[in-house]
């Protein structure tokens, strides 16, 4: 039953990028399984071929037949999975019951720290009631509380030093490398922003809300996990560096993270990396968002990384509203070149028009959708300028 990786280098084929939605599971094994907590079971899709309903790579986990995070692609493969995930614990007893039924093939081990671990291979057809044809090989893995926070370090270590998170079964390997999280920066807690927020919080992405009115920055006006920041939004472009080293260096930049640290009782959140940072400006004052604007189409350059813009600048507004926006910032010596990088209206556009009406709920619809298709790279509808 052998995956297609092994621990000998001759024979490894690929390494994954660390699907997002595990990395941010594996992140929250603390908080999933706390000190005290009976242990729960890691299922990870080891491999795959052929059609299959998720990449190596997928994770849940779940304890007695339930799942507690994640997902291996639903359906009866997940079923299974569950029901198999329960007899983990009875590796090495006389439990007639314990080998998994539905797996064509399996094998058993202990891992170093002594816990049970379980391949099964599974046949993607009339056994399962799924058609897809392919082969699943699952992985199974006891957690404690203990090996859930190695294993959230060890991702976390990874991703600050780009190395490789691997899981092994006897001397087959799954490699992965996880990635910066993908980050949106709303400028702006109005209702868009709101709307924006609920519509993403299924994805594994950071959202960043920034607003300095304390009315409007309050976090139970958002989706669970959302980060709300009560700052004024271009200071915290100048702590962050993205004005400058000069502006990083100043006294204003300082005075922010006082003020955030004495007011709100928290650090400032760390900038994102611009290759998956995308920036929404929806503030209520139309001068601050061509500020705004500005600031974040020149910050390659004020980085010295020119060659490193962030990957969209979206900014919300009437045609006209637009139209002015991009005439001042001409006049302000702000290039063509960096002007072709704002998305301006925002969200997915049919015959030049943003699709949907006005509605927070549906520019919000429109804007996920439009930046789902740019992280997947899937072709969509092009910006078509307010001025054009």
């Amino acid at each position: 039953m052998p995956p297609p990786t092994s621990t000998d280098p001759a024979k490894n084929s690929a390494t994954w990028p660390l699907d997002g939605e595990a990395q941010r599971l594996l992140l929250r094994l603390p908080e999933l399984v706390p000190q005290g907590a009976r242990p729960a079971t890691l299922v990870t899709v080891f491999a795959t071929q052929g059609s299959a309903p998720r990449r190596p790579g997928a994770r849940m986990l779940c304890r007695d037949g339930k799942l507690l995070a994640g997902t291996i692609g639903g359906g009866h493969l997940e079923d299974q999975a569950l029901r198999d995930a329960a007899g983990l614990s009875t590796i090495g007893s006389s439990d007639a019951d314990a080998p998994p039924a539905a797996a064509s093939e399996y094998a058993e081990e202990a891992d170093p720290h002594g816990s049970p671990r379980r391949l099964c291979r599974y046949n993607l057809g009339p056994k399962l009631a799924q058609c897809c044809g392919g082969v699943v090989w699952l992985h199974f893995a006891e957690v404690s509380a203990e090996r859930g926070r190695e294993l959230a370090q060890q991702v976390r270590g990874a991703l600050d030093e780009g190395a490789q998170v691997i899981t092994r079964f006897g001397d087959t390997e799954l490699i992965e490398i996880p990635q910066p999280p993908t980050t949106v920066i709303v400028f702006g807690a109005g209702h868009v922003s709101a709307a924006l927020s609920r519509v993403l919080q299924p994805l594994p992405w950071r959202v960043l809300v920034v607003d300095p009115r304390p009315e409007w920055a309050r976090t139970e006006r958002f989706a669970p996990g959302t980060d709300v920041l009560c700052a004024d939004p271009l200071r915290l472009l100048a702590a962050w560096g993205w004005l400058g080293p000069d502006a990083k260096a100043s006294q204003t930049a300082a005075r922010l993270k006082q003020t955030v640290r004495a007011s709100l009782g928290r650090e400032l959140p760390e900038p994102p990396v611009p290759e998956v940072a995308h920036a929404l400006v929806m503030t209520w004052d139309h001068a601050l968002d061509r500020d705004l604007v500005e600031a974040l189409l020149r910050a390659p350059e004020a980085q010295g990384q020119p060659d490193r813009p962030l990957a969209y600048v979206g900014l919300i507004g009437s045609k006209s509203k637009i139209a002015a926006t991009r005439q001042r910032l001409r006049a302000r010596g702000v290039s063509d070149g960096q002007l072709a990088r704002l998305t301006a209206p925002i969200g997915l556009l049919v015959d030049g028009r943003p699709i949907g009406g006005n509605l927070p709920g549906e520019i919000a619809v429109s804007v996920a959708a439009q930046l789902l298709s740019l992280q997947h790279r899937l072709p969509a509808p092009a910006p078509v300028a307010a001025d054009d």
